[in-house]
Protein backbone atom coordinates (compact mmCIF):
# COMPACT_ATOMS: atom_id res chain seq x y z
CA UNK A 1 0.00 0.00 0.00
CA UNK A 2 1.38 3.40 -0.90
CA UNK A 3 1.96 5.75 1.78
CA UNK A 4 0.26 9.00 2.33
CA UNK A 5 2.04 12.13 2.33
CA UNK A 6 1.33 12.85 6.33
CA UNK A 7 2.56 9.20 6.89
CA UNK A 8 5.92 9.64 4.97
CA UNK A 9 6.70 13.00 6.55
CA UNK A 10 6.06 11.31 9.68
CA UNK A 11 8.37 8.64 9.40
CA UNK A 12 11.08 11.08 7.59
CA UNK A 13 10.98 12.79 11.39
CA UNK A 14 11.32 10.12 13.08
CA UNK A 15 14.22 8.86 11.24
CA UNK A 16 15.46 12.18 11.93
CA UNK A 17 15.23 11.61 15.34
CA UNK A 18 17.20 8.55 15.58
CA UNK A 19 14.22 6.20 15.01
CA UNK A 20 12.91 6.01 18.21
CA UNK A 21 10.48 9.04 19.51
CA UNK A 22 7.37 10.16 21.61
CA UNK A 23 4.18 11.12 19.67
CA UNK A 24 4.61 14.51 21.07
CA UNK A 25 7.94 14.62 19.91
CA UNK A 26 7.37 13.73 16.55
CA UNK A 27 4.16 16.11 16.57
CA UNK A 28 6.29 18.91 17.26
CA UNK A 29 8.95 18.64 14.48
CA UNK A 30 6.07 18.01 12.09
CA UNK A 31 3.77 21.18 13.44
CA UNK A 32 0.26 18.84 13.63
CA UNK A 33 -1.56 17.92 16.70
CA UNK A 34 -0.58 15.13 18.88
CA UNK A 35 -3.77 13.07 18.14
CA UNK A 36 -3.38 13.33 14.30
CA UNK A 37 0.32 12.23 14.88
CA UNK A 38 -1.21 9.34 16.77
CA UNK A 39 -3.58 7.93 14.25
CA UNK A 40 -0.73 7.99 11.80
CA UNK A 41 1.77 6.19 13.48
CA UNK A 42 -1.29 3.38 14.57
CA UNK A 43 -1.77 2.95 11.02
CA UNK A 44 1.93 2.50 10.18
CA UNK A 45 2.01 -1.10 11.66
CA UNK A 46 4.13 -2.44 8.97
CA UNK A 47 6.95 0.46 9.98
CA UNK A 48 6.98 1.24 13.58
CA UNK A 49 6.16 -0.35 16.78
CA UNK A 50 4.87 1.07 19.84
CA UNK A 51 7.13 0.83 23.07
CA UNK A 52 4.23 1.73 25.31
CA UNK A 53 3.44 4.45 26.84
CA UNK A 54 0.41 6.93 27.48
CA UNK A 55 -1.27 9.73 25.65
CA UNK A 56 1.29 12.14 23.90
CA UNK A 57 4.18 10.22 25.48
CA UNK A 58 3.66 6.80 23.29
CA UNK A 59 7.54 5.36 22.41
CA UNK A 60 7.62 4.58 19.04
CA UNK A 61 10.50 2.42 16.86
CA UNK A 62 10.77 2.70 13.57
CA UNK A 63 11.51 -0.71 12.32
CA UNK A 64 11.02 -0.39 8.66
CA UNK A 65 12.10 2.75 5.96
CA UNK A 66 9.43 3.56 3.89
Amino acid sequence: MALKNRQKTILAVLTELGGEATTRQVAEKVNLHVNGVSQSLGALTEHVICLGGRGGEIRWKLVRVA
